[in-house]
């Protein structure tokens, strides 16, 4: 009997030490589910600050377009009353119709505050360009049809010898010309017109100038030829009434007697500016002058 009490006692104490170790991970093992939570909380307070600065800079791009927008704006407004004032709106009235449509956009759109800047913007720019272009293409007629009546005063200060009776101004309404010929090349038809009619008023002058000259020159000449004329008369009837007898006579020079000198002039065409009667300048019909006004936007 108490050999088997102490069988059963040992027994009952393995397994109390048995369920002990077993037990223990359980309580020592942290549960995986609880960590999840606490990660997601650090990822989001690490992401906070970038979307709050990325707000910051979306609304000062669009303030900063709101400001470009006021600009152009401003200028489309020039552009228009230039257009007006000259009465150029026929050159291009797709352009200045275009031009008036975004115009009017954007003023019933400016004091909106659920506008974005760079739509603003966008419309100022459209309505600029197309009022450049208007005067861009007006101005180019203009400066074509003044170049041709500037090239014809030329060809009438050149048949007085102009370039010869007038150095000085002839040089300056020669610079006139080709100052207007390099403004055009380089896409300023409105400075180039500017100077084709200061080129056309200068030969124009040049022209009227000298042959007033030239007139009071001939009519100098046909004095004195009548003078001579009246003089050679004068002597026949002398020596027919009176001849002269001898050599060496006081007076009169001998018959290759050198009374002036030679005169070495240069050819009048040689002092008149090469100008080509045609600009051969490559024409841009495209829309550059609203790439022009977008890249000074930016």
């Amino acid at each position: 009997m108490k050999k088997k009490y102490i069988a059963f006692s040992c027994a009952a104490a393995l397994s109390l030490i048995f369920a002990s170790c077993a037990s223990k991970p359980k309580v020592e093992e942290p549960a995986p589910a609880e960590n999840k939570p606490v990660e997601k909380i650090e990822e989001t307070q690490e992401e906070a600050p970038a979307v709050q600065e990325d707000d910051t800079s979306s609304a000062e791009a669009q303030a900063k377009a709101r400001a470009q927008a006021d600009e152009q704006y401003q200028k489309a407004l020039q552009a228009k009353a230039k257009i007006e004032e000259l009465g150029f709106a026929s050159y291009s009235q797709e352009d200045y119709d275009g031009g008036n449509a975004s115009l009017a956009e954007y003023e019933s759109k400016k004091d909106s505050e659920d506008v974005a800047g760079t739509e603003l913007l966008a419309l100022a720019d459209s309505a600029y360009g197309k009022f450049v272009n208007v005067l861009n293409k007006a101005f180019k007629k203009l400066a074509k049809e003044a170049r041709i009546a500037a090239f014809n005063e030329k060809k009438n200060a050149d048949g007085v010898k102009a370039a010869v009776a007038a150095k000085a101004e002839y040089a300056a309404a020669a610079d006139e010309f080709k100052s207007g010929d390099t403004n055009y090349a380089m896409q300023n038809p409105e400075s180039a017109y500017k100077h084709y009619l200061a080129a056309k008023d200068k030969f124009a002058a040049l022209y009227a100038s000298v042959s007033k000259k030239r007139a009071a020159a001939q009519t100098a000449i046909d004095e004195a030829k009548a003078k001579v004329e009246s003089a050679e008369n004068y002597a026949i009837n002398a020596d027919h009434e009176k001849p002269l007898e001898g050599e060496n006579i006081e007076g009169i020079e001998a018959e290759d007697a050198v009374l002036l000198e030679a005169d070495d002039y240069a050819a009048p065409e040689t002092l008149e500016a090469e100008i080509p009667e045609v600009l051969d300048v490559q024409e841009d019909d495209s829309d550059s002058a609203a790439e022009a006004v977008e890249q000074e936007a930016e």
